[in-house]
């Protein structure tokens, strides 16, 4: 059958448009997944607005060798170091510095520990495999209440970074006088997530951490709060002090240690300097929370999709420590910290024998 002229070449601009239609939808697919790609790269190249810092360096920061090799604590005399958030004016960050560093000596004074960890056997079937891993999930609780006479706190050293963050180093000698009315408290909650099917590992970390000074003068209180989360790279943060957030850019803040510490190495924490620490620090404590004596009994949880909890630990200890320094490692920062006094740990081990 023979068409005429007009009706193939209609046929053939049919044609055409359907295949421009479609390759308009396909590239306007892409031309969206170009954009958001270039979109977030320009966010990542910008600059972000700081309120404080003039002028801002690319330059790592170098810590001073005192953050790595301080003076050694002792059962009545403590050191420790507080750094303050990024961007902030100098008297600011003196301030949140040194609050910081007086929750730091609270945790090393008496710290209550407490963790357990869950345990789970994961099995999926996708299709013709079947899928098998673990899931840890960790939660630890830190407590600590000291007595504080503030006259005995003394600031030895201190630097100030290139991004407005202030560092100190204080010394905290545990005062005669049997009647102190002022303390500071420490708390502290973590949780740790952890998740490996097929050898594929995903991690997930909360850290919050809060410090309150109580003062016999109520007007002199004060309450300081940070809370950190990390999942697979992305990260978010809260800093809040007297019950004010504090906001200040996430950037790559860069630090490296003077020449006979670390020099190497470049460490790099968006959220700054003291979120790396805090989480150094916490881990260092949880560790050890993790040597409690176990005990075991059958328990029974089932989860979806197919997981069966098969493990509980849980452990509790308390004690004092003394912060012995910290090396820079990459991504984070490794704090040591040395028991002082004796210390009690219990705990118990729960074991699914079905």
């Amino acid at each position: 059958m023979m068409f005429p002229v007009r009706y193939l070449y209609a046929l053939v601009i049919n044609i055409l448009i359907v295949c421009v239609v479609g390759a308009s939808a396909a590239y306007s697919q892409e031309a969206k997944l170009l954009y958001e790609i270039m979109r977030q790269k320009n966010n990542e190249v910008l600059s972000p607005h700081f309120t404080h810092i003039k002028r801002i360096s690319y330059y790592p920061d170098t810590i001073p060798s005192w953050f790595f090799n301080p003076p050694l604590s002792s059962s009545d005399e403590y050191f420790a170091v507080g750094v303050s958030d990024p961007d902030m004016t100098r008297d600011s960050a003196m301030v949140q510095a040194i609050e910081r560093a007086k929750g730091m000596i609270a945790l090393q004074f008496d710290s209550k520990i407490q963790y357990f960890r869950d345990i789970y056997n994961i099995e999926r079937v996708s299709g013709k495999y079947t899928l098998q891993g673990q899931k840890y999930d960790t939660y630890y609780k830190i407590s600590s209440n000291i007595p504080f006479y503030v006259p005995s706190l003394a600031v030895l050293d201190s630097h100030f970074t290139r991004y407005n963050e202030q560092i100190v180093l204080v010394k905290y000698s545990l005062p005669n006088k049997t009647e102190v009315q002022d303390a500071v408290e420490a708390k502290a909650s973590i949780v740790r997530l952890e998740f490996n099917l097929n050898n594929v590992f995903e991690l997930q970390e909360e850290y919050d951490v809060y410090f309150f000074a109580d003062y016999n003068d109520p007007a002199k209180n004060v309450q300081t709060s940070y809370n950190y989360r990390l999942r697979d790279w992305h990260y978010n943060f809260t800093s809040t002090t007297q019950s004010k957030v504090h906001t200040y850019p996430s950037y790559s803040y860069k630090y490296y240690g003077p020449n006979e510490y670390d020099s190497t190495i470049i460490f790099t924490s968006y959220p700054g300097l003291w979120a790396g620490l805090t989480r150094g620090w916490m881990r260092e404590m949880t560790t050890h929370a993790e040597a409690g004596r176990k005990f075991v009994r059958s328990i029974g949880d089932s989860y979806s999709p197919k997981s069966e909890n098969i493990v509980r630990e849980t452990s509790r200890i308390r004690g004092s420590f003394g912060f012995q320094g910290a090396r820079l490692r990459d991504d984070k920062i490794q704090v040591n910290l040395l028991f002082l006094d004796a210390f009690e740990k219990f705990g118990d081990i729960y074991i699914n024998n079905k």
